[in-house]
């Protein structure tokens, strides 16, 4: 029982501090989509669905990824982490096609 209690505990700190660096990757791709006339429609665990126009496409798929590399350099003290961090990022055109 004392075993569980620690797995617990040291989960929480996990998924909490994962879920804080998600919201500060969140923050920062609906800032640069905005610039693009995007947004963000769905926001699910560690997932997001961006709309951008077709001709920004893109670029928008940059925004995510440059996005996150700006998180990591705000989240870690050092800004190189020895975790790396990464998006499975698809460009589609209809939002029943996203994986």
């Amino acid at each position: 029982r004392a075993a569980a209690h620690g797995r617990f505990g040291r989960n929480a700190m996990v998924q909490g501090a994962a879920a804080e660096f998600f919201k500060m990757w969140a923050l920062l791709v609906r800032s640069r989509v905005d610039r693009l006339g995007g947004r963000i429609v769905l926001c699910l665990h560690d997932e997001l669905l961006v709309q951008v126009p077709a001709q920004a496409a893109n670029q928008g798929a940059a925004a995510l990824d440059d996005a996150l590399d700006e998180a990591v350099v705000r989240w870690t003290p050092t800004g190189s982490p020895r975790v790396r961090f990464v998006t499975d990022t698809s460009v589609i055109n209809r939002w029943s096609d996203a994986k």
